[in-house]
């Protein structure tokens, strides 16, 4: 839209923009401003689950790998002590009897035992999980269950000593 030299005085029928987007911005800023005061908040209560239900059980649970590393660099599966040729050969063990997505173990390490030890226990897992063939693989995971590292199991009580009648 060039501009018109000449004597021609003919009314222009163009809307000058300028004060429209002028308004339109600072209505724009307003409800900005506005909106998160205006935002109140709902609350809904949603019904538990019936009490007489019995829970689920966790399928997966059972079959689930946990290598734990204790502080003096012990190790256990699934809380059962084992030094790491034992871990090792269990692993393998229980590892080629499943399918390759369900290759998965987790590593709970104590957090004050030094990376060194815990990447060997990583690596010794990765190795039982090539199995013979080379070719399978396993899926590691870190896990932190605790701040004051993995649970150990309990000992059993000794039996007390009663005198026989």
């Amino acid at each position: 839209m060039g501009a018109k030299l000449g004597g021609g005085k003919k009314v222009q029928g163009d809307i000058n923009v300028t004060p429209l987007i002028d308004v339109m911005l600072v209505l724009l800023i307003i409800f900005m401003v506005l909106s998160p005061q205006m935002i109140t908040e709902m609350t809904s209560q949603v019904p538990g689950p019936p009490k007489d239900r019995p829970k689920p059980k966790d399928a997966d649970k059972p079959n689930q790998l946990v290598v734990a590393v204790y502080e003096d660099g012990t190790t256990a599966l699934n809380m059962a002590p084992m030094d790491r040729k034992e871990l090792f050969s269990q692993i393998r063990m229980r590892l080629d009897a499943r399918e390759a997505e369900k290759r998965v173990v987790f590593v709970d390490a104590h957090p004050e035992l030094d990376y060194g030890s815990v990447v060997a226990v990583m690596d010794l897992v990765k190795d039982a999980g090539k199995g013979n063939s080379g070719e399978k693989s396993v899926r590691v995971g870190l896990a932190r269950m605790k701040d004051e590292g993995p649970k150990r199991a309990e000992a059993p009580a000794a039996p007390s000593e009663t005198p026989a009648p």
